[in-house]
């Protein structure tokens, strides 16, 4: 999923797109520097509060 990341354009994602997304943001902070891996964890925060909730979405804004 992260491979649909557009940096150009926003990108939305679902809760359902976050059960894929969710394992892909673990994998990265594993292998990353620590800076790195803190803003994943805020990513994998942000994740969290969507799955919870309904109608909810993960946005990236691009540019």
């Amino acid at each position: 999923m992260l491979g649909y990341v557009d940096p150009c354009d926003d990108t939305v994602f679902n809760r359902s797109q976050l059960r894929v997304l969710t394992p892909e943001l673990q994998a990265l902070a594993d292998g990353s520097t620590a800076e790195e891996a803190e803003a994943v964890r805020e990513i994998l925060a942000l994740a969290t509060r969507v799955e919870r909730k309904a109608h909810r979405y993960l946005v990236f804004n691009g540019d």
